[in-house]
C-alpha cells in the first residue's frame, strides 16, 4: 500500500476510534443525578459557624442586571473538608489534586441500623459485608454512607439534633472503617450528615485518619436514594479556595441508564 494509502487508512481508524468514544460518553447514556443541597438562608450549619448569607447588589428593575453576594463558612451546605482542615501539614483546598474529585462511587447503606441507634458508627465489619456483596473497594473510590439523615436536612433542628446538655446526635464513620478505608487507598468518602464524624464525638477521629491520609471528605450529601450500590461516578465541583481548609461544593454523579 503506498504512503497516502496507509495514512488515509490510519485516519480512518483515527476517526472510527474517535466517534466511538464520544458514542460511550454521550450524556444521553447516563442520568445526571444532583447530590447537592442548595444554598439558601436557614439551612443547617455546625453549631457556632455563621448561618449562610445572601445579599442583593442589583436588580433587573433597577439595575439592568441581577446579582447577589454571598457569606458563609467554607463548611457550609454540600461541602468538602481539605486535609489540612485537621491534619497540620497535609492539603490545602487549592492543592487536592483535580484527579481527586472524580471517581468511582461506592455506597454503604447503613439506614436500618441507624433508625435503630442514632449514634451509629459505619464500621469496618459494613464496609467488609459491602465488599463481600459488592466486590472489592477499588483504589481512589469514594465511600459514601448513606444513614437517611438527609431526610431532615428541611428541619434545621432535627438534622443538628443536640439534646439539652449541647450534644449532637447523628451517625457517623468509625475509626476502625476509617482505617480500612485508608488501606483501599480511597480517594474520599461522602455522607449526608454535617460530619463523618458521629455527633457525640470529641476527639473526630474520623476525620484525623482519613484527612491525615491525604483523603478528602464530602458532608451533607443529598440524593443518596438516587445511586447503586455501585458503578456510578461522582465529580465533586468544589470551589479552589487558596489555603482553604474545605469549600462548597456542586456533588453530581453520573448513573449509567
Amino acid at each position: 500500500m503506498r504512503s497516502g494509502g496507509i495514512g488515509f487508512a490510519i485516519g480512518m481508524v483515527t476517526a472510527l476510534a474517535l466517534n466511538w468514544l464520544i458514542a460511550q460518553m454521550r450524556l444521553p447514556a447516563w442520568q445526571v443525578v444532583d447530590l447537592t443541597h442548595p444554598l439558601q438562608p436557614g439551612i443547617p450549619v455546625w453549631p457556632g459557624n455563621p448561618p449562610f448569607e445572601l445579599r442583593n447588589l442589583a436588580r433587573l428593575s433597577e439595575h439592568g442586571y441581577y446579582a447577589n453576594a454571598l457569606s458563609c463558612a467554607e463548611h457550609t451546605g454540600t461541602h468538602v473538608d481539605a486535609p489540612i482542615h485537621f491534619v497540620e501539614g497535609r492539603r490545602s483546598m487549592h492543592e487536592v489534586p483535580a484527579t481527586q474529585l472524580v471517581g468511582e462511587i461506592c455506597v454503604i447503606d447503613v439506614r436500618d441500623k441507624v433508625a435503630r441507634n442514632p449514634d451509629y458508627l459505619v464500621s469496618a465489619r459494613d464496609v467488609r459485608d459491602f465488599e463481600n456483596r459488592y466486590g472489592q473497594i477499588p483504589p481512589g473510590a469514594f465511600v459514601i454512607a448513606r444513614t437517611g439523615w438527609e431526610e431532615r436536612w428541611n428541619e434545621p433542628k432535627r438534622y443538628v439534633n443536640m439534646d439539652e446538655q449541647g450534644v449532637m446526635h447523628f451517625p457517623g464513620f468509625g475509626s476502625d472503617a476509617a482505617k480500612l478505608l485508608v488501606e483501599r487507598n480511597i480517594a474520599g468518602v461522602g455522607i449526608d450528615t454535617l460530619s463523618i464524624d458521629y455527633g457525640p464525638s470529641k476527639d473526630f477521629i474520623a476525620h484525623k485518619i482519613l484527612l491525615g491520609a491525604n483523603k478528602i471528605a464530602v458532608e451533607n450529601m443529598a440524593n443518596l436514594r438516587a445511586l447503586p450500590p455501585r458503578g456510578a461516578t461522582i465529580l465533586v465541583g468544589a470551589l479552589k479556595i487558596r489555603d482553604g481548609s474545605g469549600a462548597p461544593a456542586r456533588v453530581l454523579a453520573l448513573v449509567r441508564r
